[in-house]
């Protein structure tokens, strides 16, 4: 099914509701704009936001090796305190992502959201960077690469695969058996070629402006297709 720049509806409320970022919710990568907003103000290097737009088109097409990033992105931003990096993540989100919502997001995700639904969010952006949109879009969770924080700074990668890929699926199976929900009856909105494991796994697929590779394999498998007007901002 196409839903010609308009959201799926649904005859029945799903489980859940398993929702990718990057591309999918905002036509950018969140990283890459917090690391803007960082190298702004000093706190990082020009090379780092370079990097994390090289990561950022890495994304795009599929072939992101997401290890090699937040290994990197780690040890660029270690020594700044906790508190401040999430200070900035607010006000990134209110001056950068929040606008870059694609149109009907919102209203979309609230009446999803007011069947019964639960809104969880899956992204391989940090957590500290996704909780503001979290909370904006009243969801239950958000699933993220883990970090480990000691003494108020982030010093390192977490127990568990990377939420990414296949991490992704892993994560969110495993959030839906704590809470007793069914995976065949939940949803999954994506927009990456790396996002097919869960949205196979899933109930209900639903594709946000994919590429070729993915437009096709929604075809085969029957998912729903939205393809959302580009945000108006440029910022």
């Amino acid at each position: 099914m196409t839903a010609a720049g308009g959201w799926p509806q649904f005859d029945r409320a799903p489980s859940v509701a398993f929702i990718d970022v990057d591309g999918t919710l905002l036509a950018e990568t969140t990283t890459f704009l917090f690391a803007r907003i960082l190298m702004r103000r000093g706190l990082i290097r020009r090379s780092s936001l370079l990097r994390a737009l090289y990561h950022s088109l890495q994304h795009r097409f599929g072939r992101l090796d997401y290890g090699a990033l937040i290994a990197y992105g780690l040890r660029n931003i270690a020594s700044i305190p906790v508190v401040e990096l999430e200070r900035i993540a607010y006000e990134n989100f209110a001056e950068h992502v929040k606008p870059r919502l694609y149109p009907g997001v919102v209203d979309h995700f609230n009446a999803l959201r007011a069947t019964g639904t639960p809104l969880v969010l899956v992204s391989s952006s940090p957590g500290l960077v996704i909780e503001p949109l979290r909370i904006f879009l009243s969801c239950a969770d958000a699933l993220t690469t883990k970090v480990v924080v000691n003494r108020g700074r982030l010093v390192g990668v977490g127990s568990g695969p990377p939420c990414y890929g296949e991490g992704k699926l892993f994560w969110a199976e495993e959030w839906a058996a704590r809470y007793g929900l069914a995976m065949s009856e939940a949803v999954a909105y994506a927009d990456n070629w790396s996002d097919r494991a869960l949205l196979d796994r899933v109930g209900r697929g639903v594709v946000v402006r994919p590429g070729k590779r993915l437009a096709r394999l929604a075809r085969e498998r029957g998912w729903d297709v939205v393809r959302p007007g580009k945000p108006s901002t440029s910022a």
